[in-house]
């Protein structure tokens, strides 16, 4: 599946009508974005489909709108539609071609053939007679083409853009593909954050978060079939490989014990070992610096489901490929060299991850959106219901496309008025900072959420305005014209004031935890204290006691490292958990060419790593305690 696509032009939210014919102009085409919470899937909708787009196939599935977690329940992949079909065939008959029964009979029925008549009249038995759609794209023209065969049947047809999964603070960026987006959101619904995700298509693809649910980046390359055939298109040599000599390759190397060798003896096989080996170093690479950047500091639990587990997860057309190629001993499917040490070669790093495939990850992000905007839009009517003046008084937050003086573009203010309209009630917002905007209830919740989440500023730097308008502020908001008055009660002043003293409070107090950096998590198992019962009974009761030989603290491991030259630690011994086992290796050389520079480890069985200074400092804590049992002791 490719990783880059660009998002369909913003549009009003727009009922398709039921309107067989032929194809209109492509520019008139509707493709709606999606604007929550009109965009949610409706009361008493019993089936929702959703749609991916990809570079050479179209993925669908369907929803039950039954289900609490709209988890996708049917799946299925049709060929992409091609517009000189749609130009000589009713449109009506298209979709009907593409769908399988159960979906077909519950838009048209249970006739053979399938008509507008028939969709329009079961449309009028549903509770909700509009059926929901909604498409992942990283292909316009195939986005176009499905928007005009939708409009054949009673349906809303919309096109998820990339802030449906994640928004920009969430670590977002402009040009990162919504199917990325969707199938990282897939990964976190199924498993949580930290999220790592393998995306093998037409383009292979990595994504991942970290433990805090931010986006940490990824990685774009071509597919397996990308690189074969530019092989055989930029060279006269190289012969062509089809998807079904690869899979065939794959499938005796598992099911005959005969993995490809890394010194090749044909051409074909040559071009596919090298293929698979790139992939299972690189992902193996990926892997290991998710798990030193994502696991190095705990995810909330009290706000969000966490992958304890380490799943890492494979989809895409090339999933079950990349799956087993992230397995010990590459799955099978290339040579691996056999170690005489305590575990396999590249057992340590398998141990710390569980590699699983799910070709549809894509829908269950999208299940994941639409659950989420339905519980969002139930809790608003909940909330829209309290009595109006007891919000008053209260502290909200917004995040601002602004460049702030202290770095934070998260703005904390006070409820301060309700303003009655003919309509329905808005608040006013006074700012810190000294604007103000009128919002709507539905935007208050939102706003109240927001505090909740990030509360007051850490610093005890003053909110200046300086940098920032109230144009600007205003952006993405209601734009309304600001009131001359400024009716700020002295309670609220009062409350600004004692809110101003909690967050100096709460910054001494952050002072006092980064203060202690030996506090934080050193993964030192606890051992039971042997007995010394039998030596005392030999000891004379007057006897003076020794002194008791004070153990080795954190922070002499750390002046240790500090104070010494680093090259001194070559040659040392050194010890690491994997998943409760303890594997010991030497310090072979440091590389100081690297910024940071890295001390290069080689374990016993011959698994090799990087480590920081920090990585340092917990091995050789580590070796402090279990170097007792080291077999391999100098």
């Amino acid at each position: 599946m490719a990783a880059a696509a660009a998002a369909a032009a913003s549009s009003e939210q727009q009922v398709v009508p039921a309107s067989p014919g032929p194809a209109p102009a492509q520019s008139s085409l509707p493709t709606n974005t999606t604007e929550w919470p009109n965009a949610a899937p409706l009361n008493g909708e019993k089936l929702i489909f959703s749609i991916s787009c990809g570079n050479s196939h179209l993925h669908w599935a369907t929803h039950y709108g039954d289900a609490e977690d709209y988890n996708p329940q049917i799946f299925w992949r049709t060929p992409h539609l091609k517009k000189e079909d749609m130009e000589s065939e009713d449109l009506l008959a298209v979709l009907s071609r593409n769908l399988p029964d159960d979906p077909h009979d519950h838009i048209f029925g249970k006739a053979e053939n399938a008509t507008a008549a028939d969709a329009q009249a079961l449309s009028k038995l549903r509770a909700a007679p509009l059926i929901s759609v909604y498409v992942v794209s990283t292909n316009q023209s195939q986005e176009a083409l499905l928007a005009a065969i939708w409009k054949t049947v009673p349906s809303r047809f919309f096109v998820m853009r990339g802030d449906d999964f994640f928004k920009k603070e969430e670590g977002r960026y402009d040009t990162m593909g919504t199917d990325r987006l969707a199938t990282l959101t897939g990964a976190v619904h199924l498993h949580g954050h930290p999220a790592l995700v393998f995306d093998g298509g037409t383009a292979t693809t990595y994504s991942a978060t970290d433990g805090n649910g931010k986006i940490l980046g990824g990685g774009i390359g071509p597919g397996l079939q990308s690189k074969f055939r530019s092989l055989t298109k930029d060279t006269d040599a190289l012969p062509e490989i089809t998807t079904d000599q690869v899979i065939a390759r794959v499938n005796e190397a598992q099911e005959k014990g005969k993995p490809l060798p890394t010194f090749a003896r044909n051409t074909q096989e040559a071009m596919m070992a090298d293929a698979f080996q790139e992939f299972a170093l690189k992902g193996r690479n990926v892997i290991g610096h998710w798990l030193e950047k994502a696991h190095e500091k705990s995810a909330s639990t009290d706000t969000m489901k966490v992958n304890t587990d380490r799943h890492v997860i494979c989809t895409g057309g090339d999933s079950d490929i990349l799956m087993q190629l992230l397995q010990p001993h590459y799955g099978g499917v290339i040579e691996h060299m056999e170690s005489s040490g305590a575990k396999s070669k590249n057992g340590a790093l398998a141990q710390r991850y569980k590699v699983e495939m799910s070709k549809h990850l894509i829908h269950y992000g999208i299940a994941c959106v639409l659950a989420t905007q339905v519980s969002l839009r139930n809790r608003k009517d909940a909330f829209r219901k309290n009595p109006h003046q007891e919000h008053v008084g209260k502290r909200v937050a917004k995040h601002f496309e602004v460049e702030a003086d202290d770095g934070d573009n998260i703005f904390r203010g006070d409820v301060v008025k309700v303003i009655e309209t003919d309509k329905e009630d808005e608040f006013r917002i006074q700012y810190d900072d000294g604007d103000s905007e009128d919002i709507t209830i539905g935007e208050l919740y939102d706003l109240f959420k927001m505090f909740a989440v990030h509360g007051e500023k850490k610093s005890k730097k003053a909110a200046t305005g300086k940098g920032k308008s109230t144009s600007q502020k205003k952006k993405g908001a209601t734009q309304k014209e600001k009131k001359k008055e400024k009716p700020i009660s002295q309670a609220a002043t009062q409350k600004e004031k004692a809110t101003s003293q909690t967050a100096a409070s709460d910054k001494e107090n952050t002072k006092e935890v980064k203060s202690s950096p030996e506090k934080k998590a050193v993964d030192i198992p606890s051992f039971p204290i042997k007995s010394a019962k039998n030596k005392a009974s030999r000891v004379p009761s007057d006897a003076k006691k020794p002194a008791a030989k004070k153990s080795k603290t954190v922070n002499d491991v750390v002046a240790l490292v500090k104070s010494s030259d680093p090259r001194s630690f070559v040659r040392k011994r050194i010890g690491k958990d994997f998943d409760g086992d303890p594997f010991f290796g030497t310090i072979m050389e440091y590389d100081d060419t690297e910024n940071p520079p890295l001390w290069h480890v080689e374990y016993d069985d011959g698994d090799e790593e990087d480590y920081s200074k920090k990585d340092l400092i917990k091995a050789l804590k580590y070796y402090g305690i279990e170097g007792k049992n080291d077999d391999n002791k100098s």
